[in-house]
């Protein structure tokens, strides 16, 4: 395989891409509050959904494995 198709240009560490999703989520919030009638309490219950969906798909394991010094 080239070396091309292996080019990633979006963020790179767990911090940026942490602060990606932020930015891509306050933009989404900010776009449904002024094109939509959408009201903040709509808003935060379809978050609560989500975040139980994402509770249940099982995908919030984090491992925390500290390397001791040997």
């Amino acid at each position: 395989m080239e070396e091309e198709e292996f080019y990633f240009s979006g963020p790179r560490d767990y911090n940026e891409q942490t602060d990606a999703f932020r930015f891509e989520l306050d933009d989404i919030v900010e776009r449904y509050l002024q094109e939509f009638d959408i009201n903040t309490f709509v808003m935060i219950g379809a978050f609560q959904e989500k975040i139980q969906e994402l509770i249940d798909s099982g995908n919030g394991h984090m491992d925390f494995r500290v390397e001791e010094d040997q």
